[in-house]
This record gives structure tokens, C-alpha cells and sequence, in this order.
């Protein structure tokens, strides 16, 4: 597949105009509720409606003079319109940029004398880039691209206000479709200036997230693939917890945009000298999670780093004291005790160093809360029954860990296995912890 510039062709003063714009004259719809019906059938919680600019010659004018700047950049002998959403400016924008243009609709229209799929022509062989208003999954971007190259246009580009990244790479790649998406934003950074910068849509309900007690481990994902499981879970106020993904995008990129989303733990398991402890903890400090795991086995004076470095922030410190994968006999191996007295030796020093709470296993939760109540437990290895243990050696199901006292529950595997994780959560929450 061509590749388009790697940035959007608005920049982040841009985009925040645009929105501002957008929302001024009732272009952008957006539900708390993630409620708002699409065309595809789903539900959505930002609508971009840009066919509705009609009503305001000035939208109009705005929103072709952002077009004009890939156009102009990309240099095409034509540009292609996709009706309905980007004909009411295709006129002025040809007018402002001198370049004509060709309307390609999405079904041919019938008992028309002239040609039924297209409006205007090109010369064999002219190099075209398709406009619109948004990309999901592409599927409605793929007769427009056939037909211009049935008239034998180089298309180049497809260039969209908002690439909602919902799979269009897939698709195009299945389809052979050789066409590059060069966005002006993502969805992704719409909802981000609706909730974080400009305060006007909720994360989620306040009460909804506050007794949510499930951890989503986004373990193995990429960007966009965290992103398809973040966006419809954000109403569920479930937290999400970030570990490989966090080292490759970084605490100061993918932090932010995680809590556009939900609360936010940050699975680094420190475990380093203290000095260097308290360096990480303290890039946390612009972008405050809602909680970081420190490895107790690091010492008193590690975890005491930690805790210092975030002090004065809601970031808890969470101390790891042996992990859920280590099996009785590993344990012995390692520490040269079982399991559970290995965790009350490591929960006894986090908790006189001032961390906030542990990670443990199901299995040593309630001699923690017992010994610990003010303290915050959070338990991986949690399965319901029937489901497949894989590399967790100490489990139990969600009832059973909330019943000796867990306080979260983290549920990875079981959650993004399932055919739709947000049906899973609130499954769980409603079915076995109600």
C-alpha cells in the first residue's frame, strides 16, 4: 500500500480551530452514552455530520480552505468528490486551489441519460486524490477508487478530515486496494479536545467508574488495536492497564491518551536502584495514572522512592509481591519460602516504605486485607469458571478474589479474548459480582 505523509495535514492548533468550528455550527454530534447510530450499524460516540454546512456559507469557507492545504501539498490534476458529505464545498475548494474536480457517487444513480457513477472528466492517465469527510472501515471508499480507475485516473490519495481508524488498512489490504488515507485527525483526536482540553464531554459517568472494580490488561496491542478496545469500553469505566505498550510509545504520548478513556494504570514494574526509580515515577507527574506498580523485592528504599517522587499526586503505588505465574515449587527456588510467606514478607516492607497497596495473588488476597485493610489490593490471575488458566499458576474467579477482599481485579486474556469485550465486562460485573 502507498504510503501517505505520517502527519495529519492539521496540526494540533488546527485541529482545535476545526473542532471549535465544527461544534459552533452543530457539525459534531457526541453522546456520553457512546449511543449514536452509524451507517454500518454500530454505535458511536462522536458523529461528524459535514453534509450539514450548507446551513452556514462561512462553515463552508472554513472547512474548504483546511482542504486546500493537503490538495495544494499533494498536487493532483484532479480531486475526487464522494457525494453527499464534501459536495457542498468541492466547488468553492476547486475554485480556491484552480484544480478541477470529478464526482464519483457510491452507487450509480438510475434512469439517468448520462453517465450514472460519475460527473466531469479527466484526461487518461491523470493523477486524481479522493476527498470526504471520514474513513472507517473503507468499505464505501472502494467504488469510488474502481471507478476512477475505470476511467483510468492515478488515484494517489484518499484525504479525509477524520480517519475514525476502524480498519480500513485491513480491508483495503484484503481488497488489493493500493490507496493511501492522509487524515486531517482521528477520531481519537477529536474525543480527545471534547474530554481532556476543551471539558465538554465526560469520560464517564462519575458513579460508573467509581465502582468498577475491573482492570482491562492491554497486553500485546498495539495502538489501534488498544484503541478498538478502549473506545467502546470508556462508558464501562473499567481502568486499563498498559505494560509493553507504555515502553514503546512512552509515558508522556500514550498516558494522556489512555485517559481519554478510562483510568489508567501503569504497569511498569519498577525495579531498579532507588535513584533511578524515582527518576521514572517522576515523569509521571505531568500526566498523573491512576495507579504504577513498583516490584516490592526492590526494597524499602526503592518503593520509598516511588512514593516520594508522586508525592502530592492521586497516583497510588502499587507494591508486586511474587507473581501470579509463580507455581509453589518456583517460589521455593527463587525465595527459598512458598508463595504466600514470601508475599508477607515483601507486603510488610512495601507497606512500612508507604506503598499504597499490592498486587498479589488470588490466593494471598484475604491475609493481606486482613493484615492490610486500608490497603489497596489488586489481584491478577483471575479467571471465571471454565475459562483457560494459560500462564497463571495461582487463580481464582472474580466472586471468590472480591469475596476475600480484592479491591480490583485485573482480567486480560479473558476480556479481549471474547467476542465483544464490553458485553464481557459488563457480564461479569453484573452475573457473577452483582
Amino acid at each position: 500500500m502507498r504510503q501517505a505523509p505520517q502527519a495529519p495535514w492539521l496540526d494540533p492548533t488546527e485541529q482545535e480551530e476545526l473542532v471549535r468550528l465544527l461544534l459552533t455550527n452543530n457539525l459534531i454530534k457526541f453522546s456520553n452514552r457512546r449511543d449514536l447510530p452509524l451507517k454500518s450499524g454500530g454505535k458511536t460516540d462522536v458523529y461528524i455530520n459535514l453534509r450539514d454546512a450548507r446551513n452556514n456559507p462561512a462553515a463552508i469557507k472554513a472547512i474548504a480552505r483546511a482542504f486546500e492545504n493537503p490538495l495544494r501539498r499533494l498536487g493532483p490534476d484532479r480531486f475526487i468528490e464522494i457525494p453527499d458529505s464534501v459536495s457542498c464545498f468541492a466547488g468553492p475548494l476547486a475554485i480556491a486551489t484552480g484544480i478541477p474536480y470529478i464526482t464519483i457517487r457510491e452507487a450509480p444513480k438510475a434512469g439517468r441519460v448520462a453517465k450514472a457513477a460519475s460527473i466531469g472528466q479527466a484526461p487518461f492517465g491523470s493523477s486524481a486524490a479522493i476527498i470526504d469527510d471520514v474513513v472507517t472501515d473503507g468499505e464505501s471508499k472502494i467504488i469510488p477508487f474502481l471507478e476512477a480507475k475505470e476511467l483510468g485516473l492515478a488515484v494517489r490519495e484518499l484525504v479525509v478530515l477524520v480517519d475514525r481508524q476502524q480498519g480500513w488498512r485491513k480491508k483495503f489490504a484484503e481488497r488489493g486496494i493500493d490507496l493511501a488515507v492522509w487524515p486531517g485527525m482521528t477520531l481519537h483526536d477529536v474525543r480527545k479536545l471534547l474530554v481532556s482540553q476543551l471539558g465538554i464531554m465526560q469520560r464517564c459517568d462519575p458513579e460508573t467508574e467509581k465502582t468498577n472494580c475491573i482492570i482491562v490488561a492491554l497486553d500485546g496491542k498495539s495502538w489501534e488495536e488498544t484503541l478498538a478496545i478502549a473506545d467502546p469500553l470508556r462508558p464501562s469505566g473499567a481502568i486499563l492497564k498498559v505494560n509493553d505498550l507504555l515502553f514503546d510509545k512512552g509515558i508522556a504520548s500514550l498516558i494522556p491518551d489512555l485517559q481519554v478513556y478510562g483510568r489508567v494504570m501503569a504497569d511498569l514494574k519498577c525495579h531498579d536502584i532507588p535513584n533511578t526509580v524515582k527518576n521514572t515515577c517522576e515523569r509521571l507527574r505531568a500526566c498523573p495514572p491512576w495507579a504504577v506498580t513498583v516490584h516490592a523485592s526492590g526494597g524499602p528504599e526503592m518503593v520509598s522512592a516511588a512514593v516520594e517522587a508522586l508525592k502530592g499526586t492521586p497516583t497510588k503505588v502499587l507494591a508486586i509481591t511474587v507473581l501470579t505465574s509463580i507455581n509453589e515449587a518456583t517460589s521455593e527456588e527463587i525465595f527459598s519460602r512458598r508463595p504466600a510467606e514470601e508475599v508477607a514478607v515483601l507486603a510488610k516492607m512495601a507497606a512500612e516504605a508507604g506503598a499504597h497497596g499490592f498486587v498479589c495473588s488470588p490466593q494471598e488476597v484475604k491475609m493481606l486485607k486482613d493484615s492490610y485493610p486500608d490497603k489497596t489490593i489488586v489481584t491478577p490471575g483471575i479467571r471465571s469458571d471454565g475459562t483457560p488458566k494459560d500462564d497463571q499458576a495461582r487463580i481464582a474467579t472474580p466472586k471468590a478474589a472480591k469475596e476475600n477482599g480484592a479491591d480490583f481485579l485485573v482480567m486480560g486474556r479473558q476480556i479481549l479474548g471474547a467476542p465483544d469485550p464490553v458485553a464481557e465486562v459488563k457480564r461479569v460485573m453484573t452475573e457473577e459480582l452483582a
